[in-house]
């Protein structure tokens, strides 16, 4: 039996982007998934559009948040909401391929498997292909190299035994995820393009802090770079490669 499959979306303001992100997911080969879509109270029609197409598919759920949480929070209200065996990240700024979830669940169903992550494509705001991201296989001494990849599913029993998302963090709550399941559990890289991840003026990637600069002690990513000698994260070569990159704020 194929298992079900929750794709978070937490959404801000997103607006201009967010129809393209549902209808990726609207269009996906693998069939036997939902979508739970949390607005942070957002202040512009991002709530109408996601409410719009959650009347046209069932498998399409709208939560609203009666005050702006943040993404932690957000997060972990869909986390909790989830009803699929596996879980997913969607940014509302970006798309999938329309075959991410069929290569993720292939991948995932593996024996002993608890997360998988593939490469991905930046774009501008013009939908133009910029760059493309296809970081090395997970090991045990190089987790500080990679932090969240896009596209990236686990099993929710196993983002619920570490703890599920640090509401301490305000942002890189999804790379100190990646960083809490990859120690304890095993994780494999898919080695195809599957998440399209949009650069934009409103990514968190341009306002936050490198692990250099950040230095916070809540963070598991921050605590493992830290341990990894002689490394500086203003020294990698990957614009906004460091633990993904969350665009809600």
């Amino acid at each position: 039996m194929e298992p079900l499959v929750s794709i978070m979306m937490p959404a801000y303001n997103a607006e201009k982007y967010i129809s393209k992100a549902i209808r990726s997911f609207l269009s996906q080969s693998y069939k036997k998934a939902e979508l739970v879509v949390v607005d942070d109270a957002s202040t512009d029609a991002t709530l109408n559009i996601a409410f719009r197409y959650a009347k046209k598919h069932a498998k399409v759920i709208v939560l609203s948040n009666s005050q702006h949480l943040g993404i932690a929070k957000s997060r972990n209200i869909a986390l909790r909401q989830a009803r699929g065996k596996f879980v997913g990240h969607l940014d509302a700024d970006d798309w999938l391929d329309k075959n991410a979830l069929k290569n993720a669940v292939k991948s995932l169903s593996k024996r002993n498997v608890a997360l998988v992550y593939s490469g991905y494509v930046f774009v501008n705001r013009l939908n133009k292909t910029k760059q493309k991201m296809l970081v090395d296989k997970v090991r045990k001494d190089n987790l500080h190299l990679l932090g969240w990849q896009h596209f990236g599913m686990y099993r929710k029993d196993v983002a619920l035994n570490v703890g599920g998302f640090n509401e301490k963090l305000i942002t890189c709550s999804d790379g100190d995820l990646f960083i809490r399941i990859a120690q304890k559990y095993k994780c494999v890289r898919i080695p195809v393009y599957l998440y399209n991840y949009r650069w934009h003026e409103n990514n968190t990637g341009h306002i936050r802090k490198h692990c250099d600069w950040c230095k916070n002690k809540y963070c598991e990513f921050y605590k493992v770079w830290k341990r990894a000698k002689g490394f500086r994260c203003r020294d990698r070569q990957l614009l906004g490669h460091q633990q993904g990159g969350e665009h809600q704020q």
